[in-house]
């Protein structure tokens, strides 16, 4: 690979069948990994608002981290 190009590959594995996969609204959670080789896996879900676990990340949080690393490290 050249210093040109870039290659990120994960994950995305839903571990919030409850059963019933998602047959009705309620009835599953939001919770999934994001796994990426050689690192730890971090552990995802929805915002609250949308059912989803407090205690884990939500794709809006790690957006806005993502986008406040790109910020500071332009500067670095």
């Amino acid at each position: 690979m050249s210093l040109d190009e870039h290659h990120y590959a994960l994950t995305v594995r839903w571990t919030g069948n409850r059963g019933a996969g998602t047959s009705s609204y309620r009835g599953y959670s939001r919770d999934h990994d994001v796994e990426i080789p050689g690192l730890p896996v971090l552990r995802g879900s929805a915002d609250p608002t949308f059912h989803g676990d407090r205690e884990r990340y939500n794709p809006e949080q790690l957006l806005l981290a993502a986008l406040s690393q790109c910020h500071m490290l332009s500067f670095l």
